[in-house]
């Protein structure tokens, strides 16, 4: 699954079944968009209508809440997101850390992991992903990474 909220804006994705919830009043309703084919995705955090989701084609934008996506042209193959201020972190599928600051219109290689993510999050400059028993933490935006904790398969 996937949760992602932003004021009174809450936004899943269902593992099971594929379908992207969304709700305009901090969960107390919730709205069925259907099953666009995501895999993850973010929220603007200056404007929760604007969504960037990744898919097994490319990277897709929706301007009106996730009702509707539509792919990102010449974006690399992108799957986790994270967004934070006006930068949307993401590792593509070759583990290369890419950035943009325009919304997912364009994107930026930054860095890369030794191996595939299992997760991503970011804090202004600060992004950390989990990739195999390792969480990797860097501090100048995704251009450099040094290991956090380790050994997170032996809990």
């Amino acid at each position: 699954h996937r949760l992602r909220a932003q004021d009174t804006v809450v936004a899943g994705l269902s593992a099971h079944d594929g379908r992207f919830l969304r709700s305009a009043d901090a969960g107390t309703t919730w709205r069925d968009l259907g099953s666009p084919g995501l895999f993850d995705f973010a929220l603007d955090p200056s404007d929760p209508e604007i969504v960037i989701g990744t898919q097994q084609s490319g990277p897709v934008h929706s301007s009106d809440g996730g009702q509707t996506f539509n792919a990102i042209p010449d974006a690399p193959l992108l799957a986790f997101l994270a967004w934070t201020g006006t930068t949307v972190y993401s590792i593509a599928t070759d583990n290369t850390v890419q950035a943009s600051t325009d919304a997912g219109v364009t994107w930026e290689q930054m860095g890369q992991l030794e191996s595939q993510p299992q997760a991503l999050g970011a804090d202004g400059d600060r992004v950390v992903a989990l990739a195999g028993s390792t969480i990797w933490d860097s501090t100048d935006g995704g251009r450099t990474f040094a290991p956090r904790i380790t050994g997170l398969d032996a809990h």
